[in-house]
């Protein structure tokens, strides 16, 4: 991680460890299993849909924005675009075509996650990160 953002034709002002990163990483990870057994198991109706669907719209917006537009905007490798392309997208994709035809999601409630996920992913991104920090001294 730390070689690829040095590379980058813009610098960032922020150093973040290999470390950090995997421990980042694996918070956000754990998390999203256990919110989506939370909303499937325990609140598996309306509600428990829709938190499922908008942690989506975030890996959705991830995959599109921080990886897929990444790397065609600096033309260069970044990381996670693989499975970007080949799981995230396609899986979002799915997931959502269904809700939609299930009638569980309608484009205004879709719009609205697509519209709150880029703070989402800042807010989650730097939390984690913070954690990663602490637990990397």
């Amino acid at each position: 991680m730390e070689s690829w953002y040095k590379r980058l034709p813009i610098q960032f002002p922020l150093t973040i460890t290999r470390r950090q990163f995997v421990v980042a990483v694996t918070l956000i990870t754990l998390a999203g299993f256990v919110l989506t057994y939370f909303g499937v198991e325990y609140l598996a109706n309306q509600t428990g849909y829709l938190l499922v669907l908008g942690m989506q719209a975030i890996l959705l917006f991830n995959a599109f924005v921080l990886h897929i537009a990444t790397t065609i905007r600096f033309r260069t490798y970044s990381p996670g675009v693989i499975s970007a392309v080949l799981i995230m997208l396609p899986f979002s994709f799915y997931l959502f075509r269904r809700a939609f035809d299930e009638s569980i999601l309608g484009w205004a409630q879709f719009w609205m996650m697509l519209g709150i996920a880029p703070f989402a992913v800042a807010i989650i991104a730097f939390v984690s990160l913070q954690i990663g920090k602490v637990v990397d001294r």
